[in-house]
């Protein structure tokens, strides 16, 4: 298993893809609950100001590291809810965040800034499908009540040739028990040219009461 930064903000190796993802519950209304907080982060390195947020806020930040390469952060100054401060030190930058949970944001390109590759937006959506119905089928692996990050290495047959979560709950027993469900998972074709892998998930948490999202429930990609 490759180590992952025990931080706050943990910078993905490869492309963390926002359009792919189990959307099982609305996390953006119940984050709007957070209260003000103070900050003090000046203009920087994009890498350090994400450091210095998630140490001040608390909160998690998922992004994939080349994403940081020679941007620079805007300052955050004053008494702000942690959504508007973000929002704010991202100015300029290109990127947005999403909350994929309670306590955690996935960062990525603007959607209006990317030019997005059809084939890879029609295969992510054949992963999604595929791979939820493969983890709704095994108890063990049905969306719970944690956030969970999963990697997964697509073969050029189109069989899922690796499964990996990141930082899971429970360890590599946890890892395993996914690893098995999804290796050998035919995705349905051979993925296009150019797929950057490995392709990861955000397996959003659901909320006490509400659905696992399995059994029929709609599994949307977010956009």
């Amino acid at each position: 298993m490759t180590p992952v930064a025990q931080s706050r903000s943990v910078r993905l190796c490869r492309a963390l893809l926002l359009g792919l993802g189990l959307a099982l519950t609305n996390h953006e209304a119940a984050s709007q609950t957070r209260s003000p907080i103070q900050f003090a982060i000046a203009a920087q390195p994009l890498a350090s100001a994400l450091d210095a947020y998630g140490v001040t806020s608390g909160l998690e930040l998922y992004y994939d590291g080349d994403l940081a390469v020679g941007r620079r952060s805007h300052a955050v100054e004053g008494r702000l809810v942690p959504e508007d401060a973000l929002r704010d030190l991202l100015i300029g930058s290109g990127l947005v965040a999403r909350a994929t949970g309670p306590s955690s944001f996935i960062i990525t390109l603007d959607p209006s800034l990317r030019s997005r590759n059809a084939s890879h937006q029609s295969y992510f959506a054949a992963i999604q499908s595929r791979v939820s119905q493969v983890l709704c089928a095994h108890a063990e692996t049905r969306p719970g009540n944690t956030d969970l990050l999963l990697q997964l290495w697509i073969s050029s047959a189109g069989l899922v040739q690796r499964a990996q979560l990141l930082d899971p709950p429970g360890g590599e027993m946890r890892e395993s028990v996914f690893a098995a469900a999804l290796r050998g998972v035919p995705i349905g074709a051979a993925p296009p040219s150019e797929l950057p892998q490995p392709v990861t998930m955000a397996i959003l948490a659901r909320a006490k009461g509400e659905p696992t999202g399995c059994g029929g429930a709609s599994t949307t990609a977010e956009r």
